[in-house]
């Protein structure tokens, strides 16, 4: 997102949850003990274009999300460095800056860093419970630093949510309210969008095995609940009439745990799938197990093309043709797949990586002649 953006971005929310959070100082003001300061930060949105990086600390761990300048008068990019750079939603990014600068302070609480521990105001560094959030500039000097700790109230669609906070660099705390996400895991902060390519344009899918033992499904028509087996071997036959639908639809709901530069990912033996679609769009899954500790994790690449020759809209309806992407559309989205998920390794859910996965046995039998009443 361009700074100039950004700034307009933050200001027009802080306006927005204005009203919300004014309902809240009415409602505590009665309670407050000594006079607060509206803000934390007075200074923070002076200095909004500055920010570049984001440190976080967790009890459990630390991470740090950074800014990319864009290049050619592209977006700037935000990416955890810990992961390698991948891309942060921006809107996260904007929520954890508003949170901060638009917080109200509601009642000043204790100053005594020995009495932190209680308000889980200690920090993860110090072996407290509370997680600390700060602003730098690309030099790193940090411009806002918070100390988040237990919520009282957790935030609603027409309320801001009341925590107990305080500034890194103070001891004097305050129960707050405001709308400070705080992401403790590095997954909740990454941009968890995958390849979205619907049902209907699905055409066949394919998946080898190291040994190379192939399987594949099919439908000629979009709007067919059943894919079915293609290119059945003498001798064999389908499990069931439904057995070839796990892997024709394996391309909904993709999801992510985690991500690593793909060159760190070690490829070798892998499985293959790849997704042709009735617009000409090929799509490759290249699947793999690790051990990860003591536990197994499966780790996936995407690429994808566009071939013009692949295109088989014969005996579509314009109904279902409509579904379908122009040629122009499909090689740019296949530039885009590759562009946005080809230089990542992704670890997916095992039982999403099966399917990907699926081996001959798991779509075929013997046929034994018996009409299956074996």
């Amino acid at each position: 997102m361009r700074t100039k953006s950004f700034t307009i971005l933050l200001l027009l929310t802080i306006i927005a949850m204005g009203g919300a959070a004014w309902s809240v100082v009415e409602r505590d003001r009665a309670t407050a003990s000594t006079a607060p300061p509206p803000s934390l930060f007075p200074d923070l949105l002076g200095r909004v274009n500055d920010i570049a990086r984001i440190n976080v600390q967790t009890p459990k761990l630390a991470f740090t999300i950074e800014k990319i300048p864009g290049k050619d008068g592209a977006d700037d990019v935000w990416g955890i460095k810990e992961r390698d750079g991948y891309p942060v939603k921006f809107e996260t990014i904007k929520q954890a800056v508003v949170g901060i600068a638009s917080m109200r302070m509601l009642e000043a609480k204790t100053a005594k860093p020995e009495l932190h521990a209680r308000l889980f105001l200690k920090t993860p560094k110090d072996g407290g419970r509370g997680t600390t959030i700060a602003l730098a500039d690309g030099s790193g000097e940090t411009i806002a630093a918070i100390v988040v700790g237990k919520t009282k109230n957790p935030p609603s669609k027409t309320e801001d949510g009341i925590h107990y906070v305080r500034r890194l660099d103070r001891d004097q705390s305050y129960l707050a309210a405001g709308r400070v996400e705080v992401w403790e895991t590095i997954d909740r902060w990454l941009d968890d969008a995958m390849p979205t390519i619907k049902r209907q344009r699905v055409r066949a899918v394919e998946t080898v095995q190291p040994n190379g033992d192939r399987v594949g499904v099919f439908h000629n028509d979009p709007d067919g609940r059943d894919f079915k087996i293609a290119n059945i071997p003498p001798g064999m036959k389908p499990l069931h009439d439904t057995a070839g639908n796990a892997l024709g639809s394996a391309l909904g709901f993709l999801a992510f745990d985690d991500v690593r530069a793909a060159g760190k990912i070690d490829f070798t033996g892998a499985n293959l799938a790849e997704f042709k679609t009735f617009d000409g769009l090929s799509v490759k899954f290249v699947v793999v197990k690790r051990k990860d500790g003591l536990k197994d994790v499966h780790w996936m690449r995407i690429s994808a093309r566009f071939d013009a020759a692949d295109i088989q809209l014969d005996g579509l309806t314009d109904k279902q043709k409509k579904v379908m992407k122009s040629p122009e559309d499909v090689e740019a989205e296949a530039a885009d797949i590759n562009k946005r998920y080809g230089p990542w390794a992704f670890q997916v859910p095992s039982y999403k990586a099966k399917d990907f996965m699926t081996p001959p046995d798991a779509l075929l039998m013997k046929d034994d002649g018996d009409g299956g009443k074996s």
